[in-house]
């Protein structure tokens, strides 16, 4: 168990409370509102209205979902650039991994379209977080536990 933690936690950087990790916190929450916008006012306007949007309405709770899932994980831990992508990819993989197994669930339906946006969310979190490294190199800490 010892070795599955260490792919995702670094003991010093979870108690280290920085920059980074207000804005990985900061985005999750604002993903979060959007993505709920997305299911319970967009998806109900395309459906209502017999809009075609290629699928946006079906998928975005993967979509938005992936997104908050790796910010959220990330504010919570606080890792170091490796461990981060460890935690997208097993992120990604466990969402996939879980629509996968909806074919043999009770009213599980597999839809390729939620596993490309899964997919799509993960590489959109991959390019935030691109963006972050680029625009604040370095960490600041704010507060030390």
């Amino acid at each position: 168990m010892a070795a599955f933690k260490d792919l995702f936690i670094d003991k010093k950087e979870i108690k280290l409370i920085d920059n980074h990790r207000v804005l990985y916190a900061i985005i999750a929450f604002i993903c979060y509102v959007i993505t709920e916008m997305g299911r319970f006012i967009y998806r109900p306007y395309i459906y209502s209205n017999n809009i075609s949007d290629y699928g946006l309405a079906d998928t975005i709770g993967n979509l938005g979902g992936i997104i908050v899932q790796i910010f959220f994980m990330a504010a919570v831990f606080n890792s170091k650039d490796k461990k981060r992508w460890n935690l997208i990819a097993f992120l990604c993989a466990g969402y996939i991994l879980y629509e996968l197994a909806q074919e043999y669930l009770p009213k599980g339906v597999c839809d390729i379209k939620d596993i490309i946006a899964t997919l799509i969310g993960g590489i959109i979190a991959v390019f935030i977080f691109l963006i972050i490294k680029k625009v604040l190199p370095g960490k600041r800490i704010l507060f030390k536990l």
